[in-house]
């Protein structure tokens, strides 16, 4: 073995010295490589991947196909006249209706789904009416619980009614049941879901999208912003307005010198174009000094900036 390395040494020495020079350089450049790898693993930091908004997305996403699949069910349930006395009280929005030749949109606006609308129709175009209450319950769509509700709603007109025997005659109308429901005070930004159900008497999954649009936007500002949310009728937001508190001190604003782009243009009032603008300047002519900037350069235009002014801020962290 020693011979062997002697008899190689001798070689090299034997060579000339741009050879010499040629083999030491190579050798020099793989002691070099060498080294780097073995060193680099601790040279440089690994820093940790952030995933939390990736997950967030994640969240949110499924957060939204769990309210579309529960509507889905809901309204399933509804149009097989399987509704529970629960979820018929918050489907259903009744007043006073004759059912004969009532109006599409009546049959609607009283809560029934356009599948059970359509079943109405279809009878009463075949020739059929409404003599008696109980013939709207004969309605296979429409379930005991919703027939419940609206019973005490009915109006049908003297050539409809059936024929009222003397001992009936003497016995007063069944006046309709109203039935009270209590509201409680509620702030909208610190609530959970179950407090939209118990205080305000939502369904559940208005409920969820709620705070789901909550998230979103970083916090409600004002009372009204409820109509935003997808599915919430104005119907609700009229019976339950007076007992919605907003603390505007829960909201979360978007700092415009810090946020990323997709951060920027997730928020509902923020186009891709307010946002590619608000990035640009940012990066070009330096941070911003105040958010009113944003009207002033014109990159908001002043409904805008007035509309998204709560959830923006410049503020150092």
């Amino acid at each position: 073995m020693f011979k062997k390395i002697n008899s190689w040494i001798k070689s090299v020495f034997t060579l000339n010295k741009s050879e010499q020079r040629a083999i030491l350089f190579t050798l020099f450049l793989i002691l070099i490589v060498i080294t780097i790898n073995l060193t680099l693993p601790y040279l440089i930091r690994k820093g940790k991947n952030d995933y939390s908004t990736f997950r967030q997305e994640i969240k949110n996403f499924r957060q939204a196909q769990q309210i579309i699949s529960d509507s889905i069910r809901i309204e399933q349930l509804q149009n097989r006249g399987e509704l529970n006395e629960e979820l018929a009280e918050q489907k259903l929005n009744p007043f006073p209706f004759n059912p004969n030749q009532l109006p599409e949109e009546a049959w609607l606006q009283l809560g029934l789904s356009e599948k059970q609308v359509k079943t109405i129709k279809n009878y009463e175009a075949k020739g059929g009416k409404f003599n008696r209450k109980e013939d709207l319950k004969k309605m296979y769509s429409i379930s005991d619980a919703e027939y419940t509700i609206l019973e005490p709603y009915i109006r049908i007109p003297t050539p409809y009614k059936s024929k009222i025997s003397p001992i009936e005659s003497n016995i007063e109308e069944k006046k309709p049941v109203t039935r009270k429901i209590r509201y409680m005070n509620m702030e909208i930004n610190s609530a959970d879901s179950s407090a939209f159900v118990n205080s305000l008497k939502l369904p559940p999954w208005i409920a969820s999208r709620i705070i789901s649009y909550r998230e979103i936007l970083g916090g409600y500002y004002k009372a009204n912003q409820l109509k935003e949310v997808y599915g919430f009728d104005s119907t609700y937001f009229t019976k339950i307005e007076k007992y919605l508190l907003v603390d505007t001190s829960l909201i979360v604003p978007i700092n415009i010198n810090t946020a990323g782009f997709k951060e920027i243009l997730r928020h509902p009032y923020i186009s891709f174009d307010m946002t590619k603008e608000i990035v640009n300047h940012r990066n070009s002519r330096g941070l911003f000094k105040s958010t009113h900037q944003l009207m002033e350069l014109g990159i908001l235009s002043e409904s805008s900036f007035i509309k998204v002014k709560p959830y923006l801020s410049v503020k150092k962290d």
